[in-house]
C-alpha cells in the first residue's frame, strides 16, 4: 500500500498507521490503528505528496480504505477537551454593542440584551463554535447554558441540545444547566427533563453562596447527576466557596461529577488557607477547571496598580493531587471579545500566565477527557485512536507557533483539518518592500 503524507489526508480518510510520528513526550514511534484503538507499534516507512484545504468530514467523503501515513516531522497530541464553554452566548459581542469591562459589567450586559436572542440564533452560534473547536482539535466540550432572559428561559438549552445532535460522533458535548438565585425550581426540573447532564450555578454571585451550593447539590442528588459550579470567580480573598462545595459533596459516589470552575480567589489566599482549600477539594475529588483567557480579561479592572494575573495557583493544584482541566470559556461575547474556541491559545496562557511547562499545559488541556469519562488518547496501546496531528517537533514549538497545520483524528479517521499558509517575498526582493 502506498504511504501518504499528512497534508494529503482528506476528511473522512481512515488511517491504518502513523509512521515516525513524534509523541507528546518527545519519543518517535510507529502506531497502528485497528477498530478505533491503538493496536501497537509498526515498522515505519516513507512518502509521497499533494495538498489539502481544511474542512470537515462529510459522509460521502468517507473511505474504508485505510492509509499508511508518513508522519515524520509531525507531532501527535491528545485531543483537547474544552471543559468550560458557553456556546449559547457565543458571537454576541458585536450584537450587543461591543461592550467592555469586568465580570459585573458583562453580567449586566447579558441581562440587558440576552432577551433579544432567538432560539435559532443561539443554535446557529453554538454550531459555529463547535465547528471552530473541532477544526482546532477539540473533540470534547462541556458547556454551561443559561436560563435565558425573556419569556422562554429554556430556549438556550433547546438550541444547544440541537447543536449537540448535529455534532454527535464528532464532538462529545456535555451540558450544564446554569441557574441563578432567582431561577424557579420548576424550570430547573424542566431543564433536567430536557436532557441537561449537570447542574450549574455561580454561588459567589448569590446573596447566600452556601445556600446556593446546597441547592445545586440537592437538585443533582435528586436527579442522580453531578454539578459543575462557577466557583470563587473573584479576587476577593473572603470568597472561598470551594471548601463548602467540597464538604457538601465529599460523600458522593465516584460517578457523580463535582467540578469547580475558575477558582480565581485561590490566587490571593495565604498559604495555610490555600492548603486547607486544596486538601478539602482533593479529599472530595472535586476537579478544578481553569479558564485563563476569560479571567485574565474580566478580573483586575479595579486593580490599576500591580494588576493580578487572576489565575488559580496551577502548580499547587496539581501538586495537591487534584484533577486540573481547562476551558476556553467565552467566544466573542461580553465576557471575552477575543475568545475563539481554540485550546492551543488556552495552553499558551497556562504557560505564559500560569507558569506551567508547555508539555504539562497540554496535559491540562487534554485532562478533561478523564473528567468526562472518555478513554485515554495518548498513543499508548489500547488507547482510543484519537488525536491531533500538528506539524511541529515538540509541544513547545506547537504552542509557540500556534500549530497552524492540524489534522484531527477520531476513531482512527480524519474528521477535520486546518491549515494556514504563509508566503514571503524572495530574499532578493525584500529590500524593495521596505518602507
Amino acid at each position: 500500500m502506498p504511504v501518504t503524507l499528512p497534508q494529503d489526508l482528506l476528511p473522512g480518510q481512515l488511517i491504518a498507521r502513523l509512521d515516525d510520528v513524534t509523541l507528546a513526550d518527545g519519543a518517535t514511534a510507529g502506531i497502528r490503528f485497528v477498530d478505533g484503538r491503538v493496536a501497537g507499534p509498526v515498522i515505519t516507512g516513507a512518502a509521497h505528496t499533494t495538498r489539502l484545504v481544511g474542512r470537515l468530514a462529510e459522509p460521502d467523503e468517507a473511505t474504508d480504505v485505510a492509509a499508511d501515513i508518513d508522519a515524520a516531522g509531525w507531532l501527535l497530541l491528545p485531543p483537547a477537551a474544552d471543559m468550560h464553554a458557553h456556546i449559547d452566548k457565543a458571537y454576541t459581542w458585536s450584537l450587543f454593542g461591543e461592550p467592555e469591562g469586568s465580570l459585573d459589567d458583562a453580567v449586566a450586559c447579558w441581562q440587558q440584551h440576552g432577551a433579544a436572542l432567538r432560539e435559532e440564533q443561539i443554535a446557529e452560534h453554538a454550531r459555529r463554535q463547535l465547528d471552530a473547536a473541532l477544526r482546532a482539535g477539540v473533540t470534547a466540550v462541556r458547556t454551561h447554558v443559561n436560563y435565558h432572559e425573556g419569556g422562554d428561559p429554556l430556549r438556550g438549552l433547546r438550541a444547544v441540545l440541537e447543536a449537540r445532535d448535529d455534532y454527535r460522533g464528532l464532538v462529545d458535548v456535555q451540558i450544564v444547566a446554569m441557574h441563578g438565585q432567582l431561577t424557579d425550581d420548576a424550570i430547573i426540573r424542566d431543564a433536567i427533563a430536557l436532557g441537561a447532564d449537570l447542574i450549574g450555578a455561580a454561588p459567589h454571585l448569590s446573596d447566600d453562596p452556601r445556600g446556593e451550593i446546597h441547592r445545586a447539590a440537592a437538585f443533582a442528588e435528586s436527579a442522580g447527576i453531578g454539578i459543575d459550579l462557577h466557583t470563587d470567580e473573584t479576587l476577593d480573598p473572603q470568597s472561598l466557596d470551594l471548601i463548602d462545595l467540597a464538604r457538601r459533596t465529599v460523600d458522593w459516589p465516584a460517578h457523580m461529577t463535582r467540578s469547580a470552575g475558575h477558582c480565581v480567589s485561590l490566587a490571593v489566599q495565604p498559604p495555610a488557607r490555600l492548603a486547607a482549600a486544596l486538601d478539602a477539594a482533593a479529599e472530595a475529588h472535586v476537579s478544578i477547571i481553569a479558564n485563563p483567557l476569560t479571567n485574565l480579561y474580566l478580573q483586575g479592572w479595579d486593580h490599576p496598580r500591580a494588576m493580578p494575573r487572576a489565575l488559580p495557583p496551577l502548580a499547587a493544584i496539581l501538586d495537591a493531587g487534584i484533577v486540573l482541566a481547562a476551558g476556553g470559556d467565552n467566544v466573542q461575547d461580553p465576557f471575552n471579545p477575543l475568545g475563539n474556541g481554540d485550546m492551543v491559545d488556552v495552553a499558551v496562557a497556562l504557560v505564559l500566565a500560569g507558569h506551567l511547562p508547555p508539555r504539562r499545559a497540554w496535559q491540562v488541556v487534554a485532562a478533561g477527557r478523564k473528567v468526562l469519562g472518555l478513554p485515554p488518547a495518548t498513543g499508548a496501546i489500547g488507547d482510543a485512536a484519537d488525536g491531533v496531528l500538528v506539524r511541529a517537533a515538540s509541544v513547545g514549538e506547537a504552542l509557540a507557533e500556534r500549530a497552524p497545520d492540524r489534522i484531527v483524528i477520531r476513531g482512527g479517521r480524519v474528521v477535520a483539518t486546518r491549515s494556514t499558509h504563509t508566503t514571503a517575498a524572495p530574499l532578493r526582493e525584500r529590500s524593495e518592500l521596505r518602507i
